[in-house]
C-alpha cells in the first residue's frame, strides 16, 4: 500500500443526495486506518448518515454540504438499508455508531493510536473513558471533555486537543451540531480524523443500555431507544416521511439542494 493513498475499493450509494459508503464493519476499520495513516495530515471527517440525518439535510443546506464532503460515511439505519435495496444496491451491513466506535478503538489499540473524547454531559465522558479502558487495556486515551461549553471554554478545549494531537477525535454532541462543529473547526484541529458519535458515550458510560441482540439483528433498535426515551417520538416522525419520499420520488438519488 502506498502511504497516504486509499487502496480499498468502495462503492457509494446515493440516497436523496447523500452519499453513503457500501462497506461492512471490517472495511470501515480498514478505511479508517488508511485515513489516519495517510500522508495528508489535515483532519479527515467521518459521518454516519441515518434516516434522520438524510431528512434533516433536505432542510439544512449546510448540513447537506457537510455530509456530501465527508471522507467516510457509514450506513447507520434500517431506512438507509431500504434505500439501498430500492436501487438494487443493497448495503453489505448496517453499522451502528457504537459498533464503528469500538472497531476504531480495536484498530487503534493495535496501532498505538491516541484518542480524545469530546461530548456528553456531566460525568458521561469520564465514565465512558473508565469503561473503555476496561475493554481495551492498552488503549491510549489522552484526554476528554464535555461537549457543551461556552465560547471561552471551547477555545480552551481546542487548545488542549491541539497540544495533545490525538490521532482520532470522537465528537458526541448529537446531529447536526457535532458534524457542523467538526466541519467548522477541521482546518484548525491537529488531529488525523474526527468522527461524529451521537449518543455513543452515553452507552459506553452505562447511562443507556443497548437493545437486546435480537432487536439489533432485526433492525428495530430504534424502537428500544424509543421505549427508553419516549421524547424521541418527534424525531421518529422522520422515518415514515423518509419512506414515503424514497417510495414516490422518481429519482431517489436526487436531494433538495442538487443543482
Amino acid at each position: 500500500m502506498i502511504k497516504g493513498v486509499i487502496v480499498l475499493q468502495k462503492e457509494r450509494v446515493r440516497i436523496l443526495g447523500i452519499d453513503i459508503d457500501n462497506i461492512d464493519i471490517e472495511e470501515a476499520g480498514s478505511l479508517t486506518k488508511e485515513l489516519v495513516d495517510g500522508s495528508n495530515k489535515t483532519c479527515k471527517m467521518v459521518v454516519a448518515p441515518n434516516t434522520e440525518f438524510i431528512m434533516m439535510a433536505q432542510k439544512d443546506e449546510e448540513f447537506y454540504k457537510i455530509l456530501r464532503e465527508a471522507d467516510l460515511a457509514t450506513p447507520d439505519s434500517v431506512g438507509v438499508m431500504i434505500g439501498g435495496k430500492m436501487q438494487k444496491k443493497p448495503f453489505k451491513q448496517r453499522i451502528p455508531g457504537q459498533e464503528y466506535f469500538r472497531k476504531v478503538l480495536e484498530v487503534g489499540e493495535k496501532e498505538g493510536w491516541t484518542f480524545y473524547l469530546l461530548g456528553g454531559k456531566g460525568d458521561v465522558p469520564a465514565l465512558a473513558v473508565e469503561n473503555i479502558k476496561k475493554l481495551y487495556p492498552n488503549i491510549k486515551i489522552v484526554g476528554y471533555s464535555e461537549g457543551f461549553f461556552t465560547e471561552r471554554k471551547e477555545e480552551d478545549v481546542i487548545k488542549e486537543i491541539n497540544e495533545l494531537k490525538p490521532n482520532v477525535l470522537f465528537v458526541a454532541m448529537g446531529a447536526p451540531l457535532q458534524e457542523k462543529w467538526i466541519y467548522n473547526h477541521k482546518d484548525v484541529l491537529k488531529v488525523d480524523l474526527a468522527a461524529g458519535q451521537g449518543g455513543t458515550f452515553d452507552y459506553e458510560a452505562g447511562k443507556i443500555k443497548r437493545a437486546p441482540k435480537i432487536m439489533q439483528k432485526l433492525g428495530i433498535e430504534w424502537f428500544w431507544r424509543l421505549m427508553l426515551q419516549p421524547t424521541r417520538i418527534i424525531r421518529m416522525i422522520a422515518l415514515p416521511i423518509y419512506l414515503m419520499k424514497i417510495t414516490f420520488t422518481k429519482d431517489i438519488t436526487k436531494g433538495k439542494f442538487d443543482k
